[in-house]
């Protein structure tokens, strides 16, 4: 399943690297540079009143793209779990343990019905800058593999996920692999994002001191995950 999972992302990655974007949502307008944590009042490209986008879709998600070294780009968390699709201003706001300072990243947006996990399809902004941020690449991304789901992972329980990976990755993909590894760090994703995942109207606006109180709970939840 991983293996599938890999050559369906080298293939997706190929694509946008072709096309700059990919129109299956509405685009959001991105600053040239952005300041890790800071909150951004961003514009998003409006849906026209008859578009038949709307039989299909009345809200929108927006996610992080990020491009580890040797690899492209892909959204790997979600920044606004569930906007109205008249919506054409959201609050952004990019946590500093997400990459490496400097990092080229992108949002990306995605149509989806109010209430359902799932979207239909992606649409990438352009590059911006991204400033201030402290993050460091796990050898799991170094490996072209993802961490988790961006539906299931906030970009506020990224660097937690991502430190569950530093913690039980192996890089051990062949048969002889009991996935024990695997098993204990998807165990451990999923605490981070059951933590740290704002619930409610809070997953589309995400407040400073929010943010402050998820690096709190960062620690307890290795702490949690270790002792069972």
């Amino acid at each position: 399943m991983e293996l599938t999972s890999f050559f369906f992302r080298v293939a997706v990655f190929t694509l946008l690297a072709a096309i700059p974007s990919v129109h299956a949502s509405a685009d959001v307008i991105v600053p040239w540079n952005m300041t890790a944590d800071e909150v951004y009042d961003l514009r998003v490209q409006s849906v026209d009143p008859d578009s038949s986008v709307r039989q299909r879709a009345n809200a929108y998600r927006v996610y992080l793209a990020l491009t580890p070294p040797g690899w492209g780009t892909g959204a790997v968390c979600w920044l606004a779990y569930q906007v109205d699709i008249d919506t054409t201003q959201v609050n952004i706001s990019i946590p500093a343990d997400v990459a490496p300072d400097k990092s080229r990243v992108r949002l990306s947006t995605s149509f989806m019905k109010k209430g359902d996990s799932r979207t239909q399809g992606f649409s990438y902004s352009a590059n911006t800058l991204l400033l201030g941020a402290n993050g460091t690449w796990s050898q799991r991304e170094l490996d072209g593999w993802v961490i988790g789901s961006a539906e299931e992972i906030s970009c506020w329980a990224y660097g937690c996920a991502r430190s569950c990976e530093d913690q039980y990755y192996t890089g051990d993909k062949t048969r002889s692999s009991d996935g024990t590894s695997d098993r204990k760090a998807d165990a451990c994703v999923k605490k981070c994002a059951k933590t740290l995942n704002p619930r409610g109207a809070a997953a589309n606006t995400i407040s400073m001191p929010s943010l402050l109180v998820v690096g709190v709970i960062v620690g307890l939840v290795h702490v949690i995950t270790d002792f069972f």
